[in-house]
């Protein structure tokens, strides 16, 4: 049995072993749900090439990623992680756009981690531009789980996520294996925030959480639910959360929601299903 670690009242088994996992308010302090640490004691690592590829302009590049940790002296060695992708269309962007995210991540006591992926800042045919990010998405996926150990990362349990064109790499992640190799998705789950996939939902894949701004003008929530809806059809699980009176901004503006909403639900649907409990 996986244990949440720090912070986790004794009597939270209890309560949560009394109630369904899902919609369940946890006990005040747990784990993966709660700030358990503080921005200062996260251990941030930068830098740490993941892959090396060749970009749009034939040139040869190398990738890298960020890791937010929990401080050394955790108890918990063998952590969930959730990998942030950025936003920019791919044609801009860069890993410190979602930091933020995953320092929270980490102070959840999670292992946030802030990822590159090819860009071009010429433009060029969108579902190419997206394919490049998919693999690149995949790859750090791979990376993280061939380097867990190293990184106090549970190989099982890898969230990903991301903002716009990083989202839409997020959900794709969850859903376009099948179609667009490997066989089946490598995550435990995708956040998607104002992002859609370009995938088909097919039966088996992994839950998916997505937010969006109603009057989002880039990428109108109606594409954004459509993703949703598709994988409910499929017999799978979305969640999908709407702020009346947000663009596609709702990434910043609503950062604190989104980042408690995002916790509780992987608590839910993600680390509750494997096992993790206080």
């Amino acid at each position: 049995m996986r244990q949440l670690g720090r912070g986790v009242p004794a009597l939270a088994g209890v309560v949560m072993a009394a109630t369904a996992a899902v919609g369940c308010q946890w006990p005040d302090g747990t784990r993966y749900v709660d700030h358990v640490f503080a921005a200062e004691q996260v251990r941030v690592t930068t830098d740490i090439t993941y892959d090396t590829v060749v970009d749009s302009q034939g040139q040869q590049i190398t990738l890298e990623l960020d890791v937010y940790a929990p401080p050394a002296g955790d108890t918990v060695t063998e952590r969930p992680a959730v990998i942030w992708g950025f936003g920019g269309g791919w044609v801009a962007g860069d890993k410190d756009q979602l930091s933020t995210y995953a320092r929270d991540s980490a102070r959840r006591g999670y292992v946030g981690v802030a990822i590159e992926y090819r860009t071009s800042p010429s433009g060029g045919n969108v579902i190419d531009l997206a394919g490049a990010a998919y693999d690149d998405t995949l790859a750090s996926v791979r990376f993280l789980k061939d380097h867990a150990a190293e990184h106090g990362i549970d190989p099982d349990a890898i969230v990903i996520a991301g903002y716009s064109a990083g989202a839409i790499n997020a959900l794709d992640t969850a859903i376009w294996p099948g179609e667009r190799g490997p066989a089946t998705s490598p995550v435990a789950g995708a956040v998607g925030i104002a992002g859609f996939s370009f995938g088909q939902s097919d039966p088996g894949e992994p839950p998916i959480l997505q937010f969006h701004g109603a009057d989002d003008p880039l990428v109108p929530e109606a594409t954004g639910r459509a993703t949703c809806e598709e994988a409910r059809a499929a017999g799978n699980h979305c969640t999908f959360f709407s702020y009346p009176g947000e663009d596609h901004f709702v990434a910043f503006t609503q950062l604190s929601s989104i980042a408690e909403r995002t916790a509780d639900w992987i608590f839910e649907q993600v680390l509750w299903p494997l096992g993790y409990r206080a």
